[in-house]
């Protein structure tokens, strides 16, 4: 398996940048759009060799004009990412309101980790 870190990255924008850069940071090497919301939210990741690469990836993207912030949420190892994902698989156990399609986003009110949500999920395997 090849080594490799992956991060994903909150940019904030002006509504009325929010197209440009989504085009222009999907053309970023290592660096993939996931979702934009319309008032100046982008979610990206970033995934490269090594973490120094992977900052170098961020200050690039600090840098382009129009991004207000730039924010790494998460940063992981392909190994810790692989060991999560059989933990995952393993445990098969999707929280309900993941699996509720009427559920609008901005209706979810959250209010604790990611972190301590999964590690609890894993754990009723």
């Amino acid at each position: 398996m090849e080594d490799f870190n992956v991060s994903s990255v909150v940019v904030m924008c002006q509504p009325e940048d929010i197209d440009r850069l989504w085009r222009e940071m999907g053309q970023i090497t290592n660096v993939e759009c996931h979702y934009k919301e319309q008032s100046g939210k982008i979610i990206i990741t970033i995934e490269s060799e090594n973490i120094d690469n992977e900052i170098k990836t961020l200050k690039r993207i600090e840098e382009i004009k129009g991004v207000m912030s730039a924010q790494m949420i998460y940063s992981y190892h392909s190994s810790e990412l692989e060991s999560m994902r059989d933990d995952i698989q393993k445990a098969n156990s999707i929280p309900q309101i993941l699996q509720d399609d009427t559920l609008q986003a901005q209706d979810i009110t959250y209010a604790g980790d990611v972190e301590s949500s999964l590690e609890a999920i894993l754990k009723r395997k």
